[in-house]
């Protein structure tokens, strides 16, 4: 198992280094990068060595999401990071976890477990099973949800729906063009339906797609009220009960 760690802080590189060697015995780290510039260089010349990678956000030279646009990344990547204002970002390139410093050892444990569950045993090298990970996701982001408007028939694919809410005893997706469409389903059957880790129930009356929120504050009687694109014109209250589920799923904890 080959992992690469983007560290600017030698104290940090070192502890996470201990951390896996003692759950990975065959772990090997290739190299330690500081900086945005040195890991560009890196990934173009050693990016396909590297099973997985972690990524603390703040480097040396800048932001590490910086790389997805320079680089390529070949490998998932676990975040690592004192800052959770970055973890809507994380969550929308591919992450498998988004760790908070100091590193947790259950924590990091899960999250190598979450890894693990997508490298099956292929002859002696484990890989990363990306066709089966595609595949998924591809299913589950065409899958068509009906209505109907004016006697027509109409529908809408997962991945166009911004979020689903109910009022007036109806369901309605509104898709992230603005488009509002009734539903033949029920909100707990489009909460069954729609891909987990792209979709959040916030309460009784919405779901939302991650991709819709904007802007995510605190709300009074310990909740959240998110900004949503395109705005919603019903509650978009975050429950009290659900709160801790809702930034769980942020951190891309699919069990959610």
């Amino acid at each position: 198992m080959n992992v690469i760690i983007f560290e600017d802080e030698k104290l940090n590189a070192d502890r996470l280094i201990q951390l896996l060697e003692g759950m990975v015995p065959e772990l090997k780290v290739l190299k330690v990068i500081e900086s945005v510039d040195e890991g560009v260089k890196w990934l173009a010349a050693y990016g396909a060595l590297a099973d997985l990678a972690f990524m603390d956000i703040q480097l040396s030279d800048g932001n590490c999401f910086e790389l997805f646009h320079q680089a390529e990344v070949r490998m998932p990547v676990i975040f690592t990071t004192a800052y959770d204002k970055f973890a809507l970002q994380a969550f929308k390139v591919h992450s498998i976890d988004y760790l908070m410093k100091p590193i947790d050892k259950t924590e990091l444990e899960r999250a190598l477990q979450k890894f693990s569950y997508f490298r099956p045993q292929t002859g002696s090298r484990q890989v990363l099973d990306l066709s089966r990970i595609a595949e998924a996701f591809y299913r589950q982001e065409n899958t068509r949800f009906i209505g109907r408007t004016n006697n027509q028939i109409v529908y809408v694919k997962s991945k166009d729906i911004a979020c689903v809410c109910y009022a007036d005893g109806i369901t309605k997706a509104v898709t992230h063009a603005g488009r509002k469409l009734p539903l033949d389903y029920s909100l707990d059957q489009m909460d069954k339906m729609l891909n987990k880790t792209m979709f959040f129930r916030i309460n009784r009356k919405m779901i939302v797609c991650v991709d819709a929120i904007v802007k995510i504050n605190s709300y009074y009687n310990s909740r959240l009220i998110l900004q949503l694109n395109p705005e919603a014109e019903t509650d978009t209250v975050v429950s009290r009960e659900r709160v801790a589920l809702f930034k769980s799923w942020l951190e891309g904890r699919w069990e959610v």
